[in-house]
This record gives C-alpha cells, sequence and structure tokens, in this order.
C-alpha cells in the first residue's frame, strides 16, 4: 500500500520491510507462549522483551508512510478499496478452509460469517482499522488541507496531547483507539509531506537517534523487570513504553520515517518488489489460526524459553517465517490477483457511477 509500484521510493519501502520483520519478531515474542516467573531475571526473558520493542513501533511507521503519499488523493480510489478489501478477504477465506480441512478448526455456519466478513468482526485489528481509515481519506484529506499551517500545527498539537500525552502519563486511552491514533499518525505524515520536516539532522543520524531511542525503551523494560520483583505495579506493566500510543514509540516511529526519508537510494526492483508483499505478510502469519500453528504446533517456540539456543533459534524462525510468507504472497499477486484485478477495476467504475449518481440525485 502507498505509492505505486512505478512511483515507489526503496528507501521508505526498505523501511517497510525492516518494519515488518520487527512486526513478525513482536508476534513470534508475544504469541510464542513465554512466560517468565515475575522473580525470572535471564537473558531470555530480556531476549524475548526486546524483540516485542519493534512491534507497535513498526505499525506507526505504517500508518506515516500511507498518510505522507496519501495526503494528496483528492477523492475515494474505488478500487484500490476493493483490492484491499480482496486481499483480507482472501486470505480470511483460504486459511480457514485451509484449516477446516484439515480438521484444524470446526467448520459451522457462525465461523463461516466470521471470515466471509474479516474487517467487519476485526480478525485483523490492524486491517480493520487500516481499512476504515483508507475509506476517510478523502475526507480527511479536505479537512486537513483546509488548514493553513498554524492551524494544522494546533491541530496535531491538540491530538498529540490528547492521545499520546494524557494516556502515557495517566495509563489510559482518554477516549481513543487504534482508529482515532491512526488518523493522528495519518494527520503527522500529511503535514511533514505538505510542509517539510526542518531539521539540520542527516537521514543516517536520524535513524540513528531512533535506534538509540528504541533501546532505552527496552531499558525501561528491563529497569521495570527488575523493580517488579519487589512491586507488583511494575511487574505487570513491564512493556508500558512498548505501546503505539507512549511517547517514547511514537518519537522512534517518527525519527525512523524521517530519517528513511532523507536518506536516498537508488531505485531497486528487488526491494520494491518485496515490499509490496508485505501486507500479505502480516496477513499470513497473524491470522489467529495460523499463529498458533507457526509458533506453537509448527516449532513449539515456547520449549526454547530456558534454553542457550533460544536467540539463534528465534532469529532463524523469524526469519524463515518473513521469507516463506513473503514468497506465498508475491505468488498470490503474480498468479492470482493479475488476473482478477480487471474484475475489481470495472467493478469499481460502476460502484463510483452509482455513488455519483446517488450524490447528484441528495444534491437536489
Amino acid at each position: 500500500m502507498g505509492a505505486n509500484n512505478h512511483a515507489r521510493q526503496s528507501n521508505i519501502e526498505l523501511l517497510r520491510i525492516l518494519t515488518m520483520i520487527a512486526i513478525v519478531a513482536h508476534h513470534f515474542a508475544v504469541h510464542g507462549g513465554f512466560e517468565y516467573a515475575t522473580e525470572s531475571i535471564s537473558l531470555n526473558r530480556f531476549w524475548i522483551q526486546f524483540l516485542q520493542v519493534g512491534g507497535k513501533i513498526g505499525v506507526n511507521v505504517f500508518i506515516l508512510i500511507s498518510g505522507y503519499f496519501l495526503i494528496s488523493l483528492e477523492k475515494a480510489k474505488i478500487g484500490k478499496i476493493l483490492k484491499l478489501w480482496s486481499q483480507v478477504f482472501f486470505y480470511s477465506i483460504v486459511l480457514f478452509v485451509i484449516f477446516a480441512v484439515t480438521k484444524e478448526k470446526s467448520f459451522d455456519v457462525r465461523s463461516l460469517i466470521y471470515h466471509l466478513l474479516p474487517i467487519t468482526f476485526r480478525q485483523w485489528w490492524f486491517a480493520s482499522s487500516y481499512f476504515v481509515l483508507f475509506l476517510l481519506v478523502p475526507y480527511i484529506n479536505t479537512l486537513l488541507k483546509s488548514f493553513n499551517k498554524r492551524q494544522y500545527k494546533g491541530f496535531l498539537l491538540l491530538l498529540f496531547i490528547c492521545w499520546c500525552i494524557i494516556p502515557t502519563l495517566t495509563y489510559t486511552s482518554f477516549e481513543g483507539n487504534a482508529l482515532l491514533w491512526f488518523v493522528f499518525l495519518y494527520s503527522v505524515s500529511g503535514y511533514i509531506r505538505l510542509f517539510g520536516f526542518k531539521t539540520n539532522l542527516s537521514g543516517l543520524k536520524l535513524v540513528a537517534i531512533s535506534l538509540a531511542g528504541i533501546l532505552l525503551i527496552f531499558v525501561s523494560a528491563i529497569v521495570f523487570d527488575i523493580l517488579g520483583t519487589k512491586i507488583a505495579l511494575f511487574a505487570d506493566n513491564t512493556t508500558y513504553f512498548y505501546g503505539m500510543n507512549r511517547i517514547p514509540t511514537f518519537v522512534v516511529a517518527l525519527l525512523l520515517f524521517v530519517g528513511f526519508l532523507n536518506i536516498q537510494i537508488k531505485t531497486s526492483k528487488v526491494i520494491n518488489t518485496i515490499s509490496a508483499a508485505m501486507f500479505g505478510v502480516y496477513l499470513i502469519h497473524d491470522n489467529e489460526d495460523v499463529r498458533v500453528f507457526i509458533w506453537n504446533t509448527l516449532f513449539n517456540s515456547s520449549s526454547y524459553s530456558e534454553n542457550s539456543m533460544l536467540i539463534l533459534y528465534s532469529l532463524l524462525i523469524i526469519l524463515v517465517v518473513f521469507i516463506c510468507c513473503t514468497m506465498i504472497e508475491l505468488l498470490r499477486i503474480h498468479l492470482l490477483e493479475k488476473n482478477y484485478l480487471p474484475i475489481i477495476n470495472k467493478l469499481a467504475q460502476v460502484i463510483d457511477k452509482k455513488k455519483e449518481t446517488v450524490l447528484s440525485k441528495l444534491e437536489r
């Protein structure tokens, strides 16, 4: 998602790939069944927490990328909406059928409806929130472009206070949710696209600072681990600053995005091709049935909780899952999507005409 293939910037596409690897690592850690006692202070526990740190940073980066490229959109692209929906629908149904046929999942009417409407029933929370954001993009853009620079800053400041500062300091959502947070992130990168981001630092320096920020977030977990051996409050919130709307996570994601934006690399067909598969990688490996199968059944990740080989094992498994999911998605794109895209485009034209007809009647 983002820019079209012919306009893809390989620096941003490389960032998209790296952040998806971080998201896969995050899912290995949070869905692998790793459990450590509060009084357990060990290298393996720290490593699992380190793998978690990039998950929500990656989510923030993906939305920042989308906002940067989609802010120029003036009207709803029905074809792109249908393409996004069809991709989510494809993996929902295909994976459901595979697990039902192999008896890994029961087949019933309720489950079928659930999988026929994956966005409605939030089978993937990110996909559902992103889809609604995508529907709202033309209207959000109209609002954002109506602001002058000062008004835009005031708008961002208000959202930052409500959905980042207050939640970080008070441990509340302050009437926020994933979609509203995505609107804020989208607005931030939209501002960068429209007005720029002034800095005297090079892209590489910004990336280096963001990496230092990641280490600091990780250190906060270690400190909370140690304090948690004595105080239950810290033990229950060891990864508190990992949340996607926490101040440190937001700042790191923003610096990463701006840093890569200012790193110039030659256009790479390989990078751009792999990057096009990243949303599919997410849909495949974080499907509710697939994640149980790969992390718990296939690789039995938790059995390595206390194993001295955990670090090497986890890196290998994360890489294998990422590569396999990338290959599956690329096959879907080149063997299936290119064949049904013409149908989607024709359907989009019909829907677009119907929409204009309805709007014309409402204007009377």
